[in-house]
């Protein structure tokens, strides 16, 4: 048996996930990206000598997942729609050389001091001194056109599904969070979030999920990031791991033993674990 909570995204109006299911992958892995592009070209500049910069992908999303709490991680700034460039550097070049421009207008990167994956993942800002990490941008308002990506020698246009997205309204998006109710492994079962895009465009899902117990009061889980067709249902695995379990006279007590939170804009669900022999 499997206990499945609800959540919508939009409003924070909890409504279920029926009929068929996307394509499946696991969020151990980075999230596939809105405009991956392997060892990008630049194009350069009349005059200017082209800067060592790839631009390995452009992300689009709303809102950012940071911690919240020291054993806790939440979505914030769910109005905002962020353009998360991932670059390598040969070459000193700072941060704030990058720019967002769009005709006359140049749009400077912003900072969010711990982003989830910054404070305790794998992640990196891009700084001087670095050769690669993360450059992050508030989007300009729409109607967007003819927006790229520069910086001294160089520049990438952005990719019109993204200027797409940007144009077009906030994401609204309905999911649901499913675990076992009952579950006797001494190994944490996978945790399956579906999500379903309801928008005309595609948007990116994003959501934070925590866990309490077996043996910790809270913990951060993942951050789950997801690109979603318009009108498409996706399904979304997460791994994950314990570090022990409950003495045994409080295995197979009926009571919950694990709970897994999943927040996202305008809401949030929760799905428990009972553990048994």
């Amino acid at each position: 048996m499997h206990r499945r909570a609800f959540v919508a995204s939009a409003g924070g109006t909890l409504a279920s996930v029926a009929g068929c299911l996307g394509w499946r992958r696991r969020s151990d892995g980075p999230p596939p990206e809105d405009e991956p592009t392997g060892t990008a070209t630049p194009t350069p500049r009349s005059g200017e000598p082209a800067a060592g910069v790839t631009v390995d992908a452009l992300r689009l999303q709303y809102g950012v997942v940071t911690p919240m709490s020291p054993d806790s991680i939440g979505v914030s700034n769910t109005d905002t729609p962020y353009l998360v460039a991932s670059v390598r550097v040969d070459g000193p070049l700072s941060r704030d050389e990058f720019g967002l421009r769009m005709g006359d207008v140049r749009y400077s990167p912003t900072r969010i001091d711990r982003l989830y994956r910054t404070a305790w993942g794998d992640d990196h800002w891009y700084e001087r001194g670095r050769d690669d990490g993360l450059v992050l941008f508030e989007a300009p308002p729409a109607p967007t056109k003819h927006l790229r990506l520069t910086w001294p020698g160089g520049e990438r246009p952005v990719g019109e599904d993204i200027v797409t997205r940007i144009d077009a309204s906030a994401p609204a998006f309905s999911a649901t969070l499913d675990v076992p109710s009952r579950y006797g492994g001494s190994t944490a079962p996978p945790i399956t979030v579906e999500v379903a895009n309801e928008r005309s465009t595609g948007s990116r899902f994003l959501g934070a999920l925590n866990r309490g117990g077996p043996q910790v009061a809270s913990i951060p889980v993942a951050r789950v990031s997801e690109l979603v067709p318009a009108g498409e249902r996706t399904t979304v695995t997460v791994a994950d791991s314990w570090s022990g379990l409950p003495d045994d006279e409080h295995v197979g007590d009926d009571e919950a033993d694990v709970t897994y939170r999943l927040y996202v804009a305008g809401g949030q669900a929760s799905a428990e674990i009972r553990l048994v022999e």
